[in-house]
C-alpha cells in the first residue's frame, strides 16, 4: 500500500542514513520501525492485562441484619466483638 507521510526533516535524514547503511529502502526502514513499535505496544498491553490476578469471588447471604454499612463505628464494633471503637482508644 502506498501512503504519504509528513515527518521532520532530521528524522527523514536519519532514516535515509539507516537505509543506505543496510542497503535497503527508506520505506523498508519505516515499515520495520512501525512493526517494532506495534510489537512493543502489544507486549506492554499484554503484560498489563496479566499484572492483576483474578480476585476470588465469595457467595454469601449479604449484609447481616442490623448492620449499618454506612457507619464506620458500627462496623468497627462488629469486627471488635461488640467493643465500642471509643473504648479501644
Amino acid at each position: 500500500m502506498r501512503t504519504t507521510l509528513t515527518i521532520h526533516d532530521d528524522l527523514y535524514r536519519q532514516v535515509r542514513q539507516i537505509a543506505a547503511a543496510q542497503s535497503s529502502s527508506v520505506g523498508s526502514v519505516i515499515e520495520e520501525a512501525i512493526t517494532l513499535l506495534i510489537a512493543r505496544h502489544q507486549m506492554a498491553t499484554e503484560s498489563t492485562e496479566d499484572a492483576f490476578p483474578d480476585l476470588p469471588q465469595f457467595s454469601g447471604g449479604g449484609v447481616q441484619p442490623g448492620v449499618d454499612i454506612d457507619s464506620n463505628a458500627s462496623l468497627s464494633e462488629l469486627l471488635d466483638d461488640g467493643v465500642s471503637i471509643y473504648a479501644l482508644r
